[in-house]
């Protein structure tokens, strides 16, 4: 009698409801959570590759400068894509005294740098 009755069950019972449910739930947190990494990585490398253009920017203007960089450090900041970046740069003297060494850095924060150039320059003649 007891196959009978199982036989003519129609429908999923309530617990099995809440296992598919559950299931489901686990399934769809596990979307959101790759997603929401997916969306922060992308952002992150935006802010990479536009800190990596703003310092590279800034190597271009040293080099289009009728005098080479006296050595020192210099700061600044930049509006770009809407946001705003500062940039570091320190120029050295080399062994060469026809050459000097610049070193380009720029992110988000004064200290924290996304993107950094190194590059040598000589005197222009």
């Amino acid at each position: 009698m007891a196959a009978r009755l199982f036989a003519h069950q129609r429908g999923m019972s309530l617990l099995e409801l809440l296992v598919a449910v559950a299931v489901f739930a686990v399934a769809a947190g596990g979307l959101f959570k790759v997603l929401g990494e997916s969306a922060r990585h992308t952002q992150a490398l935006e802010s990479r590759y536009f800190a990596q253009q703003i310092a590279h920017n800034q190597l271009v203007s040293l080099h289009l400068q009728a005098q080479w960089p006296n050595v020192g450090r210099s700061t600044g900041k930049v509006e770009f894509a809407g946001r705003e970046f500062h940039w570091q740069q320190v120029v050295t003297a080399t062994e060469d005294s026809a050459i000097r060494k610049v070193a380009l850095r720029a992110g988000l924060e004064k200290e924290a740098a996304l993107a950094e150039l190194l590059a040598f320059m000589g005197a222009q003649p």
